[in-house]
């Protein structure tokens, strides 16, 4: 069957070998709702709609956004609360789309996306292949382009700092290239969206809460901050910090590694990272220290679904 790799799965061998063995070999997925995931899909497919040009594109988002909002109930049986939360990121992310639309304008005027989601893969030899999927790919006076979005709490200069040694950043730039070494990626194009820090007015006894559409055009307002960095920043460079021959040291040295291991106990858990001082806790925490696999801690998880990248988009490595 041969080992397939990943960003996230060599993200998950670095953080905790106990985790990748929970998550990539039992398959184990802790069924938890999870909203700033959510919101980062539905964002993905509204910008990509936006980049595409299509006079649509909000609506295409919406729609994107209450199939996730079905999907979420059905699922996790939300709560009030959790519905009400969940039902404000319909308003949040047009705000966000609505603001980058005016504000890029005239980029998004001069840009052709080549491709949304696109697929590749890496022959690492000894059956080893590792697959990626780039957010998009755009054109921007003849200049192919990796278009990275990521969606955050707050842009600092720390943030940008770290972009230059992003590993998925690398990984899918250098990869795509080998993978399609005629067609080659030119630059990289890492954009940021700061989420809102404002929530509508639920009014009281002598205001009316805000309207729907109140706090729509509230939004819009908030974007249109004096300090553009604060709210909206790209970053673009000609290549990442990483270099190719450390991409592909790195990826085959944590290959190895995986191979090498065959029982549980090979994969050593790292203890550190149980539990941050944040309140953050790891998802298979029971699992290591309340109980393991009995019949109570397993009915928290469902079995992760495989997934291949199709074999038309597979390239071979170096």
């Amino acid at each position: 069957m041969g080992l397939h790799m990943s960003v996230s799965s060599v993200s998950d061998w670095m953080t905790c070998k106990r985790l990748y063995w929970y998550k990539r070999i039992k398959k184990y997925e802790k069924t938890q709702y999870n909203l700033p995931f959510i919101v980062g899909r539905v964002v993905h497919e509204g910008l990509a709609a936006v980049l595409a040009k299509k006079p649509n594109a909000i609506e295409l988002m919406t729609a994107v956004y209450k199939k996730e909002r079905k999907l979420a109930i059905d699922a996790f049986g939300l709560n009030p609360e959790q519905i009400e939360e969940l039902d404000m990121q319909e308003f949040t992310t047009k705000g966000m789309l609505l603001a980058y639309r005016t504000k890029y304008a005239q980029m998004i005027k001069d840009m052709m996306l080549l491709g949304s989601e696109v697929e590749g893969a890496v022959d690492l030899g000894n059956d080893v292949t590792f697959v990626i999927k780039l957010d998009n790919i755009v054109k921007v006076r003849n200049k192919k382009i990796l278009h990275e979005l990521k969606t955050t709490k707050e842009i600092t200069p720390d943030y940008v700092k770290r972009i230059q040694t992003d590993l998925q950043t690398s990984v899918y730039f250098h990869f795509h290239n080998i993978i399609w070494p005629e067609d080659k990626i030119q630059e990289v194009m890492y954009d940021i969206i700061r989420k809102p820090s404002i929530r509508r007015k639920k009014g009281s006894k002598n205001i009316p809460p805000e309207t729907k559409l109140q706090f729509l055009e509230r939004l819009q307002e908030w974007y249109k901050k004096p300090d553009d960095m604060s709210v909206f920043h790209i970053e673009r460079f000609k290549t990442p910090g990483i270099t190719e021959e450390a991409v592909i040291n790195t990826v085959v040295k944590a290959s190895e590694e995986m191979l090498r291991s065959k029982t549980k106990e090979d994969y050593y858990q790292d203890f550190d990272k149980c539990h941050s001082y944040y309140g953050d806790v790891c998802p298979y925490y029971a699992l290591c220290h309340e109980g393991g696999e009995s019949k109570e801690n397993l009915v928290l998880y469902q079995i992760r679904k495989s997934y291949h990248v199709s074999k038309e988009n597979k390239g071979v490595g170096k």
